[in-house]
């Protein structure tokens, strides 16, 4: 169909690579919470909306007839997640067990969409000095994910755990900082052999049980980001600095934050030590954003009426049919008129004056081909192609035609790279022609 849219598991034993680390130099790393502009690791909201990024949807309570009160009810579990954890591959918290909350000791809440709730999550349990003396391993939980990860531009999963914003001065920090349980994450393509992201951390000392850290100090550790109290956000991980380029387990590893446990680098790593009841990480969610999708799977459907998640239905009455809402990575259940949808513009350059081409294409999506075409008639056969991309490959130049081509981020958080502002501008100047007309004609193949 198209559319033209004119104007078994693997063991605490198994084989860990260590990635080798990132420059020192590359901070100051984000902040617990809205850091958009971020360029190492913006943090992800886990809920968008009229209410704002990272505004939870969670229950605040109950009115006098025992009706939840709903704190932000319009927003939604961000749309830009393609694939959760679905499956406890193994679970391995530290003895003795009596150091978590049975509360705390499902793993099964790690599974599926974030919730927001810092109490909805499992525990990897906290470790004491004797034990790591021992040499005791810390506790590890390793997730399947719904489908694969791939490595995309920008981050291609995301980790919540349930770190919030202390207003307290205990010690570390202080007031203002985070109170977040660090992990490492590892990541593997097969669920035997698990590769582990480099990190940094440069907190420079002791927070101790009660303490915060400075999150800026932080990278590609677990847990640095707020998600509680009403905040959601996420800890981005891009393959790119594990060097794979699909995965389909992912690995938390507890670390005990007194300082005898390395970053990347091989500085101390030091969170809230020592804890107990939720103590060590506590994983709320894992999310993943760069799994290849057809329309067929596209979790947004699961938003929709049965009987309006057809190609050509509308649901939300915008005139735009859900193969477009798809292919320019639009909500389908919201009206919205023109977000993301192809816009035409006039472009000087020099002493001419060209046409350009702008929308929104999402490079996850495996079965849709791009065309951008033109034509000089508007006639049913007029057309010619000017550019092309499927597969979620970008748009390249067709038929000897040379059209500036510029791919960009079309998402406003800079970690966040697989939706794609795509600009194509016409290599013929309107002076030319008399008239000429451009649309994107949008194709899809239900077995890529």
């Amino acid at each position: 169909m198209h559319f033209n849219f004119p104007v078994r598991a693997a063991s605490v034993a198994a084989a860990v690579i260590c990635a080798a680390p990132p420059p020192l130099a590359a901070g100051p790393y984000s902040t617990a919470s809205d850091d958009p502009a971020n360029p190492h690791d913006a943090p992800v909201p886990g809920f968008t909306g009229p209410h704002g990024d990272g505004k939870a949807r969670i229950i605040a309570g109950l009115d006098d007839e025992g009706e939840p009160l709903i704190d932000n009810p319009g927003n939604y579990v961000n749309p830009l997640f393609f694939a959760w954890a679905a499956n406890v591959v193994d679970y391995v918290p530290p003895p003795p067990p009596e150091l978590i909350s049975s509360s705390f000791s499902n793993p099964a809440l790690a599974l599926g969409e974030v919730k927001g709730d810092n109490f909805d999550v499992v525990s990897l349990g906290d470790m004491g000095a004797a034990a790591i003396a021992a040499g005791d391993p810390p506790g590890t939980i390793t997730l399947e994910l719904a489908r694969p990860v791939h490595d995309l531009t920008g981050a291609d999963f995301v980790v919540f755990e349930n770190g919030y914003i202390s207003g307290g001065n205990d010690s570390g920090t202080g007031a203002g900082g985070v109170f977040a349980e660090l992990a490492h994450v590892e990541v593997s393509a097969d669920g035997e052999n698990f590769t582990r992201f480099p990190s940094v951390s440069l907190t420079p000392a002791a927070a101790g049980p009660f303490g915060s850290i400075n999150a800026t100090d932080l990278f590609n550790l677990a847990g640095k980001h707020v998600n509680s109290n009403g905040d959601s956000w996420g800890t981005p991980f891009d393959l790119a600095s594990v060097g794979l380029e699909r995965i389909t387990h992912i690995r938390i590893v507890d670390i005990p934050g007194n300082g005898s446990f390395a970053d990347g680098l091989g500085n101390p790593v030091y969170d809230p030590w020592k804890t107990s009841g939720s103590g060590g990480f506590d994983l709320e969610a894992i999310g993943g954003i760069s799994a290849m999708m057809n329309y067929a799977d596209w979790p947004l459907l699961d938003k929709l009426p049965a009987d309006q998640r057809g190609m050509e239905h509308d649901p939300d009455g915008d005139g735009v049919p859900n193969l477009l809402e798809y292919a320019f990575a639009r909500l389908p259940w919201l009206h919205e008129p023109a977000a993301g949808l192809p816009k035409l513009r006039m472009v000087r350059d020099g002493v001419d004056t060209f046409a350009e081409l702008e929308f929104t294409r999402d490079e996850r999506l495996a079965d849709l081909t791009y065309e951008v075409q033109f034509s000089t008639t508007l006639a049913a056969g007029g057309w010619t192609g000017l550019a092309r991309g499927g597969a979620g490959a970008p748009l390249a130049p067709l038929g000897g035609h040379a059209p500036v081509i510029v791919e960009t981020s079309a998402s406003p958080i800079a970690s966040i790279g697989v939706l794609r502002k795509v600009t194509v501008r016409d290599d013929v100047p309107l002076t030319s022609n008399d008239r000429r007309f451009y649309r994107v004609k949008i194709t899809s193949d239900p077995n890529p």
